[in-house]
């Protein structure tokens, strides 16, 4: 049987990139079902300015690349993922891409050896000097995670449904401005698997105001859950925030029978504040993104 290239589109797409997504997860891998529930799951389809290839066999997705600003002279940045005991069809998705993009970069997590091996036959090198942009994965054992502290004047609680995500939506526009993210696009996420609300955890004033979050994601069938994103408001940063939202949202995962959780934070020296709040909550740094060309 073939493998065959499909393009994202519907549902059914994003439902089929999620299971290859779990399928394929290990403590190793730069993409979690959440990465890809975040971004996807608020379209319920292709995302914009992108557009993501799946490779099949018989219905089974075997690869996928997601390319970013193909528009753009001097190229197309690439996500990429591939079933390790597969290695035919990563040649086959990225002889597709170096045909698509002559000029491309793809970023990898350096753990993952069997797509860097891949890239590495497709042509592409990586330069262990580069020290342009780049991401430091970060985990946690859950047992050994810091118990929730919540700073005095505030509370630290899940949200509570459907009847709060405008109020959720707009802390997130607020913590990004400016920001996609609409009050649709919210309801849209949170309908659908695998978001669950009592992983969305929130910081409120004395005044009742949301202040600050921690969007958790949850592998039930790898008992490993992705913190994605976290935010506060300007005006309440620098005050333990959101490490508790963190602290509460791993203690949730607990819960739920989790063992680990991961989360991801730019490492180059341009954006330093992210790295140094994670330690705090238990995290350790393991591993960075390379880039390929």
């Amino acid at each position: 049987m073939a493998v065959e290239r499909h393009e994202l589109n519907g549902p059914e797409d994003v439902d089929a990139l999620l299971e290859f997504t779990r399928r394929t997860w290990t403590a190793l891998s730069r993409w979690h079902v959440g990465d890809l529930a975040w971004t996807f799951g608020q379209f319920n389809g292709a995302v914009p300015g992108t557009r993501t290839s799946m490779w099949r066999e018989g219905g089974r997705t075997l690869a996928a690349i997601t390319a970013y600003g193909a528009e753009r002279q001097d190229g197309a940045t690439l996500t990429f993922h591939a079933d390790q005991a597969r290695p035919d069809a990563a040649d086959t998705a990225l002889s597709w891409a170096k045909t698509t993009y002559p000029h491309l970069s793809v970023d990898i997590l350096e753990t993952e050896h069997h797509l860097a091996a891949a890239l590495v036959r497709a042509g592409l090198r990586t330069d262990p000097d580069d020290d342009g942009p780049f991401f430091l994965a970060h985990r946690v054992t859950l047992d050994e995670a810091p118990a929730p502290r919540t700073p005095a004047g505030y509370t630290v609680r899940p949200l509570h449904g459907p009847g709060e995500i405008p109020r959720r939506a707009a802390l997130h526009r607020a913590v990004w401005h400016p920001s996609s993210v609409t009050d649709e696009r919210y309801r849209t996420m949170a309908s659908r698997p695998p978001y669950r609300p009592e992983f969305d955890t929130v910081v409120e004033d004395a005044d009742g105001r949301l202040v600050a979050y921690c969007l958790g994601w949850y592998d039930e069938d790898n008992r490993a859950g992705l913190l994605e994103p976290i935010g506060t408001l300007p005006g309440h940063r620098r005050r333990g925030l959101a490490r508790a939202a963190i602290s509460a949202t791993l203690h949730a995962f607990g819960k739920a029978g989790g063992d680990t959780a991961i989360v991801y934070a730019r490492g180059d020296n341009a954006y330093p504040i992210p790295r140094m709040v994670y330690p705090t909550a238990g995290f350790t740094a393991f591993a960075r993104t390379r880039v390929y060309r």
